[in-house]
């Protein structure tokens, strides 16, 4: 809603060039007024004397002139470390520093025009900055720059980027109105980070952060890259422990290796699959159990149109796979045919009926998903160290005016939530000593939908018919 007076923050003007500075001498000018006084009383009157008796007293002048230096810049150092830990803690100089960096930032790249002051004696130019407005709170940084058409427009239109990395903040939205385009930048996002022990499902939403959900419902389908070492396994075992309180998972590991040890739990029992065979067997599952749902909805006697499975009350329904781009890489044309086939039922057709894939891998190139795959995973995940391509291909090509930055923190990465928009992410923190076939033994079993036996006999006419009543007919992948 308009306001009449909209607060965009302070204003950015050249005096902020050197305010870090300035704010230091300020606060140091009461003592400079003192050290005036004291050699008025205690030092002026022994040169005064000196000068009469024409004679030089080094040793009488010794002790208070050391007095002058203490009062001068012992203070000094005090107010330095006091300006060095606000900074440290995000405080008052932290934010002065932040706008300085702004003002020089506008003057380096020539943001501002020159305007004449004309005087009697003598003209002098004075510097002019844009109307570019600081704001800070504690979780956000809101920067505000004028996109009116005028002389630096565009540059200002692409310059999010560069604000990330002079923040080391990360860019979440960009918010317009007629003249103007304020950029949100989050800072500090590692204290959104949250523990396993929170990471639970409520209402169809994942917490994965503070303020990071995936709505599995509304952003169907996940795809995690990463590299070894950047938590990726860790992750898949988190949205598992997670997942399987409320729902069925599959777990598919190719590689047979963290995540196969989850077959010898009782509650894992016929959902782990590795080989060829047994994934594609898996995946084949997945697309009846997709098919069952429907016919299954359509038959019921409160069956209504538009609602999903979550509105009948179905558990939902999740398939992992790791090191996909691995796994797809070994198989033979007319395999990876029948894998795709499968795939691409599931991205287009499942969400309705609940059901929803995972495909983790360390590097996610377009010609291991076959077209239109990748862009159907709607909720996207990096963690550890990517390439710029690598971020690219996670997140689209389209983000290359986004400030990808690698940090040593393992589960760190970004996530798309399905805003569009990448943002710093910190998967669940996991303990150094947790155990996770233990926290998983604890599960006495997996919510599942028992309706195999009721369904067996499905024909093709009443998979067909429940497709058309859920509006899946006419889908199809690019």
């Amino acid at each position: 809603m308009n306001t009449f007076f909209h607060y965009r923050g302070r204003r950015i003007r050249p005096i902020h060039l050197s305010v870090y500075r300035t704010y230091l001498l300020l606060a140091w000018f009461p003592f400079l007024l003192f050290a005036g006084y004291y050699s008025y009383l205690f030092i002026y009157p022994l040169l005064q004397m000196m000068q009469q008796r024409q004679i030089t007293d080094w040793i009488a002048l010794l002790v208070p002139i050391g007095g002058l230096f203490l009062i001068l810049f012992l203070p000094l150092l005090v107010l330095v470390m006091i300006r060095r830990a606000s900074f440290l803690k995000g405080g008052f100089f932290y934010r002065v520093y932040q706008r300085q960096m702004l003002a020089r930032l506008l003057k380096s790249n020539g943001l501002y025009e020159k305007k004449e002051r004309k005087s009697k004696e003598q003209a002098t130019e004075k510097m002019v900055f844009p109307k570019v407005y600081y704001r800070n709170t504690k979780e956000i940084l809101y920067l505000t720059v004028p996109t009116d058409g005028m002389k630096w427009h565009d540059r200002f239109q692409k310059i999010a980027k560069t604000f990330e990395e002079m923040y080391i903040a990360d860019f979440i939205e960009e918010q317009k109105e007629m003249g103007f385009t304020t950029y949100l930048l989050m800072i500090d996002v590692i204290s959104k980070r949250i523990g396993i022990e929170a990471c639970i499902v409520t209402n169809g939403q994942v917490k994965l952060m503070d303020g990071v959900v995936w709505d599995y419902a509304e952003v169907p389908h996940m795809l995690v890259t990463g590299g070894t070492g950047g938590g990726k396994s860790y992750f898949l075992l988190t949205l598992i422990h997670a997942l399987i309180q409320v729902g069925t998972v599959d777990v598919c590991d190719p590689k047979e290796a963290d995540l196969k040890d989850l077959e010898s739990l009782h509650l894992f029992k016929n959902h782990v699959f590795y080989g060829t065979k047994w994934i594609t067997k898996c995946l084949k599952n997945a697309v009846e159990e997709m098919n069952r749902r429907y016919v299954y909805m359509k038959a019921l006697p409160n069956y209504t149109t538009g609602k999903n499975f979550a509105y009948y009350g179905i558990p939902p329904y999740f398939i992992i796979v790791d090191e996909w781009a691995a796994f797809f890489g070994t198989l033979t044309y007319k395999e990876q045919d029948e894998i795709l086939r499968y795939v691409k039922e599931l991205v287009l057709k499942a969400r309705q009926a609940g059901v929803f894939l995972i495909l983790a891998t360390q590097r996610p190139d377009a010609d291991n998903f076959g077209g239109g795959v990748r862009d159907n995973l709607l909720f996207r995940v990096s963690l550890g160290k990517l390439s710029e391509q690598g971020y690219y291909m996670t997140f689209g090509s389209d983000q290359k005016g986004k400030a990808f930055i690698n940090k040593r923190i393992k589960g760190r990465g970004y996530c798309d939530s399905g805003s569009g928009v990448p943002r710093e992410f910190y998967a669940p923190l996991v303990p150094r000593k947790y155990d996770f076939l233990a926290a998983l033994q604890q599960i006495g079993s997996m919510q599942t939908l028992n309706i195999k036996e009721l369904l067996q006999e499905m024909t093709t006419e009443e998979i067909n018919e429940a497709h058309s009543a859920f509006g899946l007919s006419r889908k199809k992948l690019e």
